[in-house]
């Protein structure tokens, strides 16, 4: 797992330093490390700057009471989201402030851990992935709390010469050691959780309780994707995967999983506006046939051919074809072409394949 290290240096202690570096360093690889602070604040992290090669980001503040600082991460945060390459990101602050923060980059499918302490608001502890309280450590008598960033030096030097706390690394159960077997494990266990909430979760809500299963690792990792990228890929026929125009990604029971285990089948969300959906009469599939057979009953070869008559290759008509026979409607169909073909090549297939079935309806 790639780690980016974002630090608030005006809401964290530099004595805190070799905690989020020994935490991030247990997780995975370090690919990124900024720190942002005036600079009465960065003054006091000159040693942990040095320690742990940390980019300083040093912010002006126009007036008294600004937070120039904290609107200086977010920006730096976006900037790495833009730019890509990591899988999660640690942000060291008990500011609830970045509470948005840390939703938008779960929605983008990124781990948010959250580091502060013990003070930290309920909303910022909840918006992340997980959250790690600091060790209760007190400003020595005649010091400032770290925010407004007044700190002494003395009291820093003092901090440094106390060792790393070794953080004590649970037990976890033998890895399932083929690629099928980790598949199995991770779908159990979404399967599971699925069942026990209605039938329908947000994706982002799953990455806590997948991160703590060595089989996501192992094979999320191997696979080099994005954690949602990986997820909609192997489990595109086990669930399914759909987006509301609002950007949240939604993974939920199939409609047999859904009847089979007694739960209630999740109600699909609407589709984007670019790919209006219209619901299939009473007594037609997906497809446009008739559920009867007929004299001029449309077969699944003949809407192959006329997919493929108009632009398709015969692989992806087939496909196409079966997604929409094995749809129970025609946005059923949708959300399915676009986990499958990737969100605008599925839209594209969609309009393009609904047209020829509308066409071959009417003949």
């Amino acid at each position: 797992m790639n780690i980016a290290i974002l630090i608030d240096a005006e809401n964290v202690l530099p004595s805190q330093a070799d905690l989020i570096f020994a935490h991030a360093q247990s997780l995975g690889n370090i690919v990124s490390r900024e720190i942002y602070g005036a600079a009465s604040a960065l003054t006091s992290w000159v040693a942990p700057v040095l320690k742990y090669a940390i980019h300083p980001n040093l912010t002006i503040k126009a007036s008294k009471g600004k937070n120039s600082s904290d609107i200086a991460l977010v920006i730096g945060a976006m900037d790495l989201l833009a730019a890509g390459g990591f899988d999660a990101v640690i942000i060291a602050s008990s500011d609830s402030d970045f509470s948005s923060l840390s939703v938008r980059l779960r929605n983008a499918g990124v781990e948010v851990i959250g580091m502060g302490n013990e003070k930290a608001n309920a909303l910022w502890r909840t918006a992340c992935s997980s959250f790690v309280v600091f060790q209760n450590q007190k400003p020595a008598q005649g010091q400032q709390s770290p925010k407004p960033a007044q700190r002494q030096a003395s009291r820093t030097q003092e901090a440094q010469k106390q060792p790393p706390r070794k953080q004590e690394q649970p037990q976890q159960a033998p890895v399932a050691v083929s690629h099928k077997e980790r598949v199995a494990v991770i779908g159990q266990a979404i399967l599971k959780r699925l069942q026990s909430s209605g039938g329908r979760l947000q994706v982002s809500t799953l990455f806590p309780m997948l991160n703590k299963l060595p089989e996501y690792k192992v094979d999320r990792q191997g696979s080099g994707k994005r954690p949602l990228n990986y997820l909609t890929s192997t489990y595109s026929d086990t669930f399914r995967f759909e987006d509301t125009p609002d950007g949240k990604n939604w993974v939920s029971l199939t409609s047999e999983e859904a009847s089979d285990q007694g739960a209630p089948i999740p109600v699909e969300a609407p589709v984007e506006e670019e790919a209006p959906v219209e619901e299939p009469a009473a007594d037609q599939t997906a497809t446009g046939g008739q559920e009867e057979a007929s004299e001029g009953y449309t077969t699944p070869q003949q809407i192959v051919d006329r997919l493929v008559a108009g632009g398709f290759e015969e692989d992806t008509a087939r496909r196409i074809t079966d997604i929409f026979a094995d749809s129970e409607s025609y946005r059923s169909a949708y959300n399915r072409l676009r986990s499958v073909f990737g969100h605008n090549t599925g839209r594209e297939y969609y309009q393009k394949a609904k047209e020829i079935l509308s066409d071959l309806a009417e003949e």
